[in-house]
């Protein structure tokens, strides 16, 4: 049985994600020591510096999406998490954002718990202003896409196929649970999939966010 990391990682005009994975990938490998897979497109894995040994899955990702920050519209190119049960090579995966840092072996003593999938459901804002979490910007309680562990089961493959199909029928499913802001979001896809097949298990302490 095999156990490793799935990364995401497309540079955007404004940001150059690709240094935020490189400080990922240390962070993995002092507090894990897995494997790690990055799934990445040709542009941006010609800028990844050497970092030994990684396995490359190289894509033409979707750049239809956007987010605001600072008072602009900001290109967000993160429509591709639904394919990560078909992405990833392991038996269990830990899918995580390249802009999470990992500071302890917390990750693989939940793998050696009893799970199909599981993921945040708490945040914790680490400045103490409590800007994190948002009012009334949806009616289904959001959960956190951003580390999600998984193994490779009927159940947890039937969860990423109701992924994708929220992820293509956006709209509809924005309007039905009301959600406030018109982008694609993860983490409402992941919670609005949870919720249609009533599954998931919630990773016990929040998530620490700045």
């Amino acid at each position: 049985m095999t156990t490793g990391v799935l990364l995401y990682c497309f540079d955007t005009p404004e940001a150059n994600y690709h240094k935020l994975a490189e400080r990922c990938v240390h962070q993995i490998r002092e507090h894990l020591d897995l494997e790690i897979t990055i799934v990445t497109n040709f542009e941006t894995f010609k800028k990844f510096k050497p970092m030994g040994m990684i396995n490359y899955k190289l894509i033409e990702n979707s750049t239809t999406n956007t987010r605001p920050y600072r008072g602009k519209s900001v290109a967000w190119y993160n429509k591709e998490r639904s394919t990560a049960y078909d992405h990833s090579p392991y038996d269990t995966t830990i899918l995580m954002d390249c802009d999470y840092f990992v500071f302890s072996p917390m990750l693989l003593e939940l793998c050696a718990t009893d799970f199909d999938i599981m993921l945040h459901n708490k945040v914790n804002d680490a400045t103490g202003e409590n800007m994190i979490e948002g009012k009334d910007e949806s009616t289904i309680p959001l959960v956190w896409a951003t580390v999600t562990l998984f193994r490779k089961t009927k159940r947890t493959r039937d969860v990423f196929h109701m992924i994708k199909i929220v992820q293509k029928n956006y709209l509809h499913y924005r309007n039905l649970y009301r959600i406030r802001y018109p982008n694609f979001r993860n983490d409402y896809a992941f919670a609005i999939a949870l919720h249609q097949m009533n599954v998931g298990t919630f990773i016990p302490t929040p998530m620490q966010m700045l």
